[in-house]
This record gives C-alpha cells, sequence and structure tokens, in this order.
C-alpha cells in the first residue's frame, strides 16, 4: 500500500516534466521540479517511516503528554485491575516470595516492636547496672583506701624496725600486721562479692545485647527478603517524580470483552526531550488512538518564541491522529479531597476551554476528555506493595476508613475502565485501517499543502502580477506604435504641404515673369522633381529622430517591465515561510537568449526600408502630363492676365491632383508601415510574453497538481468511508444473527 502511495503520487509529480510547446514555458515547468523534490523525498522518508512502524495487527492506544503528569500511574492501575500479563505473573510471584519468606507487614510490625522492647531493656539495663557498680565502689572505696593505709604502716614499720624487733617478728606478727590482715580478709570477701554482683550485671546484659542481635539479624533478613519482593511489586514502572524518568517506549498488551488492545507508555515531551524524541515520535507513529495526559487543568501552553510550546507539540505530534482524547489527572494526596467532587467549577470552566482549544487544533480528530486521579485508584488497587514502603503507607492511608471499590469510584478511575474496555476498544480492525491510511494520506496532504502554499504565496501573486503588469505593458507598446504612426503621419504632412507651398510659389513666380504654355509643362515638371529630391532627402532625415524616440520609448518600456518582474520576484521570494524546508523561489528567466535589442532595432530598419516618400511623387507625376494637356487646348482663347489666371488655375489642378496623390499614396504607405510596425511589435511582445507564461504555466501546473493531489485522497477518503460502512453493516447483521 506504501509503496503504491508513493508510485500514484510521483506520478502526479511528474505533471512537472511534460514539455510544452514553448521551450521557455517547459524549462521554467521543469525549475519547479527541483523545488518539489526535497518535498516528494520528505514524503518518500515519511512513508518509509509509516511502513516500518505501523502496527496492522493489535489496536494501540499510545498514553502521551507532560513529564510527570502520571501516564505510568494510570497504565500500571490499568495492568492492575485488567489482569495484565507481565503484571500478574509478577503479583503471582510476589505473594508467594511474601508467603514463604514471612513477611507480612504484620510480622515486620511484630518484629519492629520485639526491636525497640529489647533497644529499650537494654538501655535500662546497662543503665541500673552502671547504677548498682556506682553503689558498690562507693561502699568498696572507702574500705579500699583504708586498708591501703595499714599496708603502708606495716611497711613502714616493717622497714623502720631495730634489729631486735626484726628478730621477734620472725617469732610473732606486728601489730601493725595483725591490724592490717584482720582488715584485709573481710574486704576480701567484700571485693568477691561485688565482683559476683558485677559479673551478674554484665550477663544479663549480654543476654540481652544476643537476644537484640538475633532480632536485628532477622529484621535485616526481613528486608533482605523485602529487596527481593521489590521486583514483583506493583508501581515498578511509576516514576519517582524525577523529571524524564521514563525515556524507552513500553508496551503493555490487554484483551477485554475479547477485543486485544496494547497500551504505550510514552516518555514526555517536556524536559529533555531531545533524549526522547525518536521514541516519542515511533509511539505516535504506531499509535490508533492517543491519550493525552496532562496534571493542569487548563489549555496546553504556547510557544515563548524560543521553542515550541506543548500545544505546537501536540499539533506536529498528533495533527495526523484520528483519536485524540484528553485525560485530566488530577493530583490528590489526601483522601478526605475523595470526600468532595472530583473536580472544582473553576477546573471544569477551564477544561472546557481545553476542550474548545484542542478542538480548533486537532478538529474533529479530537474526540473529548476524562477526569480521573490515578494515585488513589492505584493506591486502591495495589495490594501486592512491600511491606512497610512508601506505598504500603500511603495505601494504608486512602483505604483506612474507604474500601478499595469505593476509592476507585470516587477517583472516576472506574469509569474510566469501563469506557476503555467496552466503546473504546469496539471495532478495532476497521479503526487500525482507518488511523493507518489516515497518517499516509495526511502526509501526501503535507506535500500537497507545501505545493499549495508555494503556488499561493509564490507562483500565484507573480503570475497575478506578472499578468496585470503584462497588460499595462502591452497597452504601453500599442500606445509607442500609434504614437509612431501619428508622428509619422504628421511628418508626412507637413513635408507635403512644405512640397506643395514650394512647388506653387515657384511656379507662381515663373508665370508672373511670363512662359508659354510648351514650357509651363516642363517648368512643372522640374520644379515637382526638385521638391521631391528635397522631400526624399528631408522626410527620412526628419523621421530619424521621430524613429529613435520610439525605439527608446519601446526599449524603455520592455527595460521597465524586465525590471518590474525581477522585483516582484525578489519581493515575493524574499518573504520567508516554511515550505520545502528552505527559502522557496521561482527564478522566470526574463531573457532566457532572448535579444531584445535586435529585435527593436529591426523594427526602425523595417520602417525606414518601408517608408519611401519617392514613391508618392513618382507616381503622382502622370497626372501631370494630363492636365497640362488640358491647358494646350485653351490656351489661345485669353489674354496676357487671364493666360496667367489659366495657367495658374492649370498648376493648381495638376498640384492638387499631385498632392492628392501623394496623400493616397503616403496614406497606402503609412497603413503599410503601421502593419509592418505592429509585425515586429507582436513578435517583441510575444518574447516577453513568454515569460509572462512561463510564470503562469508553473502556476497552472501547481494548482492542476495540488487538485490531483486533493482528489486522490478524497477518493481515498471516499474508499474508506465506504469499506467503514460495510465494516459496520456486517457487524450490525453478525450481532442480529
Amino acid at each position: 500500500m506504501y509503496g503504491a502511495v508513493q508510485s500514484e503520487v510521483a506520478a502526479l509529480l511528474r505533471e512537472f516534466d511534460k514539455d510544452s510547446s514553448d521551450a521557455r514555458i517547459s524549462e521554467a515547468v521543469r525549475g519547479v521540479r527541483k523545488y518539489v523534490e526535497p518535498a516528494y523525498d520528505q514524503l518518500v522518508k515519511q512513508l518509509n517511516v509509516l511502513k516500518e512502524g505501523a502496527c496492522w495487527d493489535v489496536f494501540t492506544i499510545a498514553f502521551y503528554g507532560e513529564t510527570n503528569a502520571g501516564k505510568s500511574t494510570i497504565i500500571e492501575t490499568l495492568r492492575i485491575m485488567l489482569g495484565e500479563e507481565t503484571r500478574a505473573e509478577n503479583r503471582r510471584q510476589f505473594r508467594e516470595l511474601a508467603t514463604r519468606a514471612h513477611v507480612g507487614e504484620a510480622e515486620l510490625a511484630a518484629l519492629a516492636k520485639s526491636i525497640e522492647h529489647f533497644t529499650h531493656q537494654l538501655d535500662t539495663e546497662r543503665t541500673q547496672a552502671l547504677g548498682r557498680e556506682a553503689e558498690r565502689a562507693e561502699i568498696r572505696l572507702p574500705r579500699q583506701r583504708s586498708l591501703d593505709q595499714l599496708r603502708v604502716q606495716w611497711e613502714t614499720a616493717k622497714r623502720t624496725a631495730s634489729w631486735w624487733r626484726r628478730l621477734m617478728a620472725r617469732l610473732r606478727k606486728s601489730p601493725e600486721q595483725l591490724e592490717f590482715e584482720a582488715e584485709e580478709s573481710p574486704f576480701r570477701e567484700l571485693e568477691a562479692s561485688h565482683c559476683a554482683s558485677f559479673n551478674e550485671d554484665q550477663a544479663k546484659v549480654k543476654f540481652i545485647e544476643d537476644t537484640l542481635a538475633k532480632l536485628r539479624e532477622s529484621e535485616a533478613t526481613a528486608h533482605s527478603r523485602l529487596a527481593e519482593l521489590e521486583p514483583f511489586a506493583d508501581g515498578d514502572i511509576i516514576g519517582t517524580g524525577r523529571s524524564d524518568f521514563t525515556q524507552d517506549t513500553s508496551k503493555y498488551e490487554f484483551v477485554a470483552n475479547g477485543q486485544r488492545f496494547r497500551l504505550l507508555d510514552v516518555p514526555g515531551i517536556e524536559g529533555k526531550e531531545t533524549q526522547v524524541i525518536d521514541n516519542i515520535l515511533k509511539a505516535v507513529t504506531a499509535a490508533h488512538a492517543v491519550f493525552y495526559v496532562t496534571g493542569k487543568p487548563s489549555a496546553p501552553q504556547t510557544s515563548d518564541g524560543t521553542a515550541p510550546g506543548t500545544l505546537e507539540k501536540i499539533r506536529m505530534h498528533l495533527g495526523d491522529q484520528t483519536e485524540v482524547w484528553t485525560i485530566y489527572n488530577k493530583r490528590i494526596t489526601n483522601p478526605l479531597q475523595l470526600e468532595k467532587d472530583l473536580l472544582t467549577d473553576d477546573e471544569r470552566l477551564s477544561l472546557a476551554v481545553l476542550d474548545a482549544i484542542m478542538h480548533e487544533q486537532l478538529g474533529e480528530q479530537y474526540r473529548g476528555r476524562f477526569e480521573l486521579s490515578a494515585q488513589p485508584a492505584y493506591l486502591a488497587s495495589a495490594d501486592c506493595v512491600v511491606p512497610l514502603s512508601q506505598d504500603a503507607r500511603r495505601r494504608e492511608k486512602f483505604t483506612a476508613k474507604s474500601s478499595a471499590a469505593s476509592v476507585l469510584t470516587k477517583s472516576g478511575f472506574k469509569a474510566f475502565v469501563d469506557r476503555l474496555t467496552g466503546s473504546m476498544v469496539d471495532d478495532c480492525e476497521a479503526r487500525v485501517e482507518e488511523a493507518n491510511l489516515h497518517k499516509v494520506d495526511c502526509a501526501v496532504n503535507a506535500l500537497r499543502d507545501k505545493l499549495a502554499l508555494a503556488q499561493q504565496t509564490h507562483s500565484g501573486p507573480l503570475a497575478d502580477r506578472f499578468r496585470s503588469d503584462w497588460q499595462s505593458v502591452d497597452e504601453q507598446l500599442n500606445l509607442s506604435v500609434a504614437g509612431l504612426d501619428q508622428a509619422v503621419k504628421a511628418l508626412a504632412e507637413n513635408a507635403i504641404a512644405n512640397f506643395e507651398s514650394d512647388v506653387r510659389c515657384k511656379m507662381y513666380k515663373t508665370i508672373d515673369n511670363g512662359v508659354d504654355n510648351d514650357d509651363l509643362k516642363s517648368t512643372l515638371r522640374r520644379t515637382v522633381r526638385k521638391y521631391q529630391e528635397e522631400l526624399e532627402g528631408e522626410l527620412p532625415a526628419n523621421m530619424k529622430p521621430k524613429l529613435e524616440s520610439f525605439q527608446q520609448d519601446v526599449a524603455a518600456t520592455i527595460e521597465r517591465f524586465k525590471s518590474r518582474l525581477e522585483d516582484l520576484q525578489k519581493a515575493i521570494n524574499s518573504v520567508q515561510r516554511p515550505t520545502f524546508g528552505k527559502e522557496f523561489a521561482f527564478e522566470m528567466d526574463f531573457d532566457s537568449g532572448v535579444q531584445y535589442g535586435p529585435l527593436v532595432g529591426a523594427i526602425v530598419g523595417g520602417v525606414l526600408m518601408a517608408w519611401n516618400p519617392a514613391g508618392w511623387v513618382s507616381l503622382a507625376i502622370g497626372s501631370v502630363t494630363i492636365l497640362i494637356s488640358v491647358v494646350k487646348a485653351v490656351r489661345g482663347f485669353f489674354d496676357s492676365d487671364y493666360k496667367k489666371d489659366q495657367q495658374r488655375s492649370a498648376v493648381n489642378d495638376n498640384l492638387d491632383s499631385i498632392v492628392d496623390a501623394m496623400r493616397d499614396e503616403m496614406w497606402k504607405n503609412r497603413v503599410q508601415l503601421k502593419e509592418n510596425v505592429e509585425q515586429h511589435i507582436g513578435e517583441v511582445k510575444e518574447q516577453v510574453r513568454k515569460s509572462v507564461d512561463a510564470a503562469i504555466a508553473v502556476n497552472t501546473q501547481l494548482i492542476k497538481v495540488c487538485t490531483s493531489l486533493m482528489q486522490y485522497t478524497d477518493a481515498r477518503s471516499g474508499a474508506k468511508t465506504a469499506s467503514r460502512s460495510q465494516a459496520k453493516s456486517k457487524s450490525q447483521t453478525e450481532a442480529v444473527v
């Protein structure tokens, strides 16, 4: 399917490669291809991504949203409640280990209480033993000092005794010795008694210390067994509150009401997003529906101008999804909060704004909103938590006065689960197909939108402005031709008038001086020839400035138009717009190898070749002979003055005939001249108009391709709608049966 779409789009884009009857137009249209090619390459890349990442066998829902919004908490609660396979296996192992190790909360609490009791008893016994030892020392030390004093006296007496007393001391004890020995015997008995009492106290202390050590060893063993429970405890996928806890996308399979579906736990779109963006995009590519999870009862934030905001990311990441839902996960940490309505009035108003903005961004793809509190729901359902852990203490707090079922209802989670396992997973096969095809159509539409944007912002305005400016240039060229025609007429009329005046004056002088009729004819002929030659010499010279002015006007008009086209292209191309990943610019080559100077010069050359004043007079000479012969026939009937009047009249008649003939020939020659100029101007216009036609052709071709792409995706959408209707009808029929 992906290859077929790629081939169809490639076939449509080949419209840019087709040849026109004019090489310049063909070149301009083909030139657009270099701007279209990157966009097409991006489409191919996107189709490959969709082909590799799309899931066709299991209806997949992605939990997408802000960091620490509670996506993993919601999924973990669903894993517990819906008996997700890996979670169920871990819970079974947790219970087996807890039973075998006897590390239930009651046992651990009793052990902790015993340790506390014996710790207190040890402190007490040590204190009492020290007290009793102090009392014994208080009795023993004075008698010790007295005994030490008697010993000193006895030793002194022996040391200072005379030889006689020393001799007598061998026969009987001295009084000092008798006194010392009398005191020593009871002291030794007292000392032995005190030593026995001390050893008895130490034995008691030792017994308590040994007992406490065993209890602590048992506690350490129990805690080591608790550590063995942790990998299997509920909540292992839930973050600790640290940003970016979820780095990879995790998949979890479920079965509900006979329908198999998959949930994706997607990394957060805030925080260190660059590290996880690939995983985020892969997840939403595979998903057929998306839950946007937020912990804030407000619309997603927009860009601050330095980086895309949450709203822009949602539009970029979820724009090609067919189903997007919002989950507002309210943070509740105190059980008393569940005794009230889950949402406040202010939260409802804020969430209504959120819905409106999401619908504005995503259109019909946005399907609605759920509100719940995942933390209480998780704690109510998580009965396989490590004893004495933070989760265990929190669970006890939430279930102390309410049942787990009550907490699930009050937190809104039960309603969410009912919806998720009901209508949310109905008709999965058709929705999988619709979602995957919609992503393909969005990729094609993205290309179409880029082409349409190029047409609307570049080729369209260029074509319109080119066309508008060309109409003005066409009128200016026509005015230049009309101006040249009027200049030719004025020069010719003036030259003929001067010719007529000069010939008449010359002939009148000749008649006044007297001339016979025979000589009048030859004189008139010579005079006409003379002034004809002057006219033939002066008229082209007088025409030259007019022709140069005409040439300059035409050249200036074309040059202004050329500059205008270039300025228009620069102005429109200078507007930075995100079209094909870089600045999109059409460069219409105005010259394209055409030399407009020689073309305009050819017009002047043609005028000079076509303009032949000699023809006007030459064609009129024959009339002179006819008119003079009439004069000969009647010349003898008049006197001298009358003769002169008749001669003047004959000259006037002949001159009038010559001038009329000259005007007639001049008019014919002028018409031919105008036609010649118009023909050459037409050639110039044709060359100039091709630049305009090239811009129009580019714009027309872009419109055609955009229309074809739109018709292609519309046809696919129609086929999908028909397929859904058939599938729904079949499902309803099977249900009835």
